[in-house]
Parts: structure tokens; C-alpha cells; sequence
């Protein structure tokens, strides 16, 4: 695990077992919010000692889930007395699929695991002000997805929303998970937090991750440009689960002859 300072009050810390994970932590005047949780309460001990050390124990804690996947909400339990803030559809989501991820993923468990939702739920925006926090709906990676902008230090953290080198899809909403990403480009940013990349600075990620959505959607991705991790997750991981979704809508077709166009590759 790494930690890094981040602007006046951030602090990264940077998980590396079993993958890269991002939790992040802002020092306000009234309130800790700790922006994710990983996969544990063993996990977050390093959190909590932090927050102790900073002389912030006595502070309210405030936890965010940016989403409902399993590596981002199993340490909540190391919170219980916290204000635990998340979309409604997060909430939804942790109850209905959580004992599933539980069985499915033990082998990632680190420490114990409550399956704690959110308490604090939000549809568009909630907004701490005098804190100058706020978290906002950003559907795109998951439909509950939600980001985080620290407005005084310029910090948007963004969940899996943002990754490398193409982002994981769950569903066919590539103009929804567009709109999102240009979002945040209309933001006063000086970095940006994903789930699972290191620190970024500039946004050339975000571009590229919406270049490959806007092909996608249009059908028009050049796959002899694709390196082989991007293939791999365009085919084993996007293809596989949006598929069925795909052959349901009006993109039957389309996908059809780009499997065929695949076969060359993937044979």
C-alpha cells in the first residue's frame, strides 16, 4: 500500500493486493470523508489509524461508495457509526447482489465483511457546502455509478468510471457513460482519482476513454489499433457481458458482423 498528499486536506491511499485500488480520503472542518472502501475491514485499519494520527477522531465520518462493486464497498463495515453515502441504486444494488459477490469473490476478502449499504442515499446531487463537497450520479461503468468533486483542492474522484486503456461496460448505455465523461471535462479540476489507475493530471484518458464509447456505439473501432490487453478486454470482458443486452436493441446487426470481423483475431 502506498499513500500520497494530495492538494490542502487529501490523502491517497493506494492498495496493491490483490490490484490496484484507490481509496481516498478529504480533512474537512467537520467531516472525514473516506471515498471508498476495498475489499474489508482489515483493509481499512490503516485508514482508521490514519485518521487517528491526523487528529481526526473525533470527527463525523462520512463513507462514499462510488459504486456497488464488491471492491469498493466490503470495508463499510469498518464504519459503522459513519453516514454512509451512495446513489439509491447503489443501495439497491448492495442488498440484491451483495451475498452473490460475497460467495463469488471470497477469495479477494480482506478481514472481515458486513454487507452495509448506504444510509444516506442521493438521486442527483448531495451536497456537504460548507465542506465544499460534493457527490453527483455519473452513470456509465455501472448504472449506479457516482463521483466526488472536492472543490476547493480541485480533486474529482471518479470511481471506475475512468480507466485504462479502455473502460469495463455493463450495459448499453454508451451515450449516458459519454455525457458522463464530458462532464467531467466541463469541471475545475487539477486531478482526477479513478478506481484503479494512478494519479492523473490531464485529461487524456478521459478522451480516450470516450473515443472508444463513441466507436463502439457507431461501430467504427479500428481493432488492428487495439494492443493486446485492449482486445483482450474489449472481447473477453465488454462483448461477453453486454452481448445478450446488444442482441436485444437495435445493434443486432451490427454486432454480428463485428464478431465475424473478430474471428481473425480471436481465433
Amino acid at each position: 500500500m502506498k499513500t500520497e498528499r494530495i492538494g490542502s486536506r487529501g490523502l491517497l491511499f493506494s492498495f496493491e493486493d490483490p490490484y490496484l485500488t484507490n481509496v481516498y480520503i478529504i480533512f474537512g472542518k467537520e467531516h472525514v470523508f473516506v471515498l471508498d472502501t476495498f475489499l474489508g475491514n482489515d483493509s481499512m485499519k490503516a485508514v482508521h489509524q490514519l485518521i487517528d494520527s491526523e487528529g481526526y477522531e473525533d470527527k463525523q465520518l462520512v463513507i462514499f461508495n462510488s459504486h456497488a462493486d464488491y471492491d469498493h464497498y466490503w470495508g463499510n463495515g469498518a464504519f459503522k457509526d459513519a453516514t454512509i453515502v451512495g446513489h439509491e441504486h447503489c443501495k439497491e444494488r448492495i442488498v440484491d447482489e451483495g451475498e452473490a459477490s460475497l460467495a463469488k469473490y471470497a477469495d479477494h476478502q480482506r478481514g472481515e465483511i458486513e454487507l452495509i449499504p448506504p444510509n444516506r442515499t442521493f438521486k442527483e446531487t448531495l451536497s456537504f457546502e460548507a465542506e465544499g463537497v460534493k457527490f453527483f450520479h455519473s452513470p456509465g461503468h455501472t448504472l449506479d455509478s457516482s463521483s466526488c468533486i472536492d472543490e476547493r483542492d480541485g480533486v474529482l474522484f471518479v470511481g471506475d468510471n475512468v480507466e485504462s486503456p479502455i473502460p469495463y461496460l455493463n450495459h448499453v448505455n454508451f451515450d449516458q457513460y459519454i455525457r458522463s465523461l464530458e462532464s467531467y471535462l466541463e469541471l475545475d479540476w487539477k486531478y482526477i482519482i479513478a478506481g484503479h489507475d494512478p494519479l492523473l493530471e490531464k485529461s487524456d484518458l478521459i478522451k480516450q476513454n470516450i473515443d472508444y464509447l463513441r466507436k463502439f456505439r457507431d461501430w467504427s473501432l479500428n481493432i488492428d489499433s487495439f494492443s493486446v490487453t485492449k482486445l483482450h478486454r474489449h472481447v473477453e470482458h465488454n462483448l461477453k457481458t453486454i452481448k445478450d443486452e446488444l442482441m436485444r436493441s437495435n445493434h443486432k446487426h451490427a454486432l454480428m458482423k463485428h464478431l465475424e470481423e473478430l474471428e481473425k483475431y480471436i481465433a
